[in-house]
């Protein structure tokens, strides 16, 4: 989201700072460059690619690992041409993944496994390379009041920031804590303050010293906390069902239920499977609360909570169904 959100803003405070636009016209070409003529040559490349794999892969079935490479190849090939006719190579990426995953989910499925292992080593030789950078840069940097603009940034503005944006989601205090403590983090703070070096703005080596800073501060306190903090929601999540457990998307947090699904007394549920057709019992209990408690019900089915909706869809249309999560 970085990309649709912050990115934009980014290059619009980029262009003024470099007056690369004037009068109302030059601006006006500016912004339709920016946010159409990248992202929909993005979305063309990546919709074409799309289309183009599924047809192949009809006619031959090409292996998840051949799709995965062709997925990085597409994200490399919107990127340049987004870039080579004006427009921006990030939005020009955002919008071919978009277009991947509304017309070709399959592709998307194996282009996610294949990036998780991917990303992690990006992400990790970039961190060296950044180390390297702000090595020579650190120099240029007045530490205490770095390390005190840090300290902000991770005790205190970040985490009031995600609470506000987390208020209205259904989810536990723990959970409320733990995404406000860890939050979205990485290199994208970096990579915007390199866009700003890159244009030649002045001062701007030293803001990628002090975001580098920041980020650093932020992986060190982080990284030290992960274990403990991580230990300490999965033995909260252990004792008891949250909210945030039932939800298999993020959009479920934030979602609107009908109504509240009616609940049954063990005497209840007895009766029911004493009847000549009684109803399947699901076991949707969360993986920690599974591995604790050894106990289940005689004739259940197991099923992870976010499976339930793939598996309801198999089943016949009107035989009851109880689900237990506890």
């Amino acid at each position: 989201m970085n990309d649709l959100v912050v990115l934009p803003v980014v290059l619009v405070l980029i262009a003024v700072a470099t007056d690369q636009s004037s009068g109302i016209g030059g601006w006006s070409a500016f912004m339709l460059k920016l946010l159409l003529l990248g992202p929909a040559i993005g979305f063309a490349v990546g919709g074409a690619g799309s289309w183009v794999m599924s047809w192949m892969d009809k006619k031959m079935s090409i292996r998840s690992e051949h799709q995965s490479l062709y997925g990085v190849g597409l994200v490399l090939a919107s990127y340049t041409a987004a870039t080579a006719a004006g427009g921006d190579g990030f939005l020009g990426a955002f919008a071919a993944g978009l277009a991947v995953v509304m017309l070709n989910q399959s592709l998307c499925d194996c282009f996610l496994e294949y990036g998780e292992v991917t990303s992690e080593m990006a992400m990790l030789l970039a961190f060296v390379l950044f180390g390297v950078v702000l090595s020579g840069l650190l120099e240029t940097v007045d530490i205490v009041p770095t390390l005190g603009l840090a300290a902000s940034v991770v005790f205190a503005i970040r985490p009031a920031v995600l609470g506000v944006v987390l208020a209205k989601a259904r989810m536990s205090w723990q959970a409320h804590a733990f995404v406000s403590w860890f939050g979205p983090r990485g290199l994208n703070s970096l990579l915007l303050a390199l866009l700003v070096v890159q244009a030649g703005i002045p001062g701007s080596e030293l803001l990628l010293a002090v975001v580098g800073v920041v980020v650093m501060a932020s992986v060190a306190i982080h990284g030290g906390t992960a274990v403990p903090v991580g230990m300490w929601y999965g033995r909260a999540a252990v004792k008891e069902v949250f909210e945030e457990e039932r939800e298999s998307t993020v959009a479920g947090l934030f979602g609107q239920h009908e109504g509240e699904v009616p609940f049954l007394t063990p005497q209840e549920l007895s009766d029911l499977l004493s009847q000549p057709d009684p109803p399947v019992i699901v076991d949707v209990r969360t993986r920690a609360s599974y591995n604790h408690d050894g106990t289940r019900v005689p004739g259940s089915v197991r099923v992870l909570p976010d499976g339930a909706i793939d598996w309801a869809k198999d089943r016949p249309t009107g035989q009851a169904v109880v689900t237990y999560c506890s």
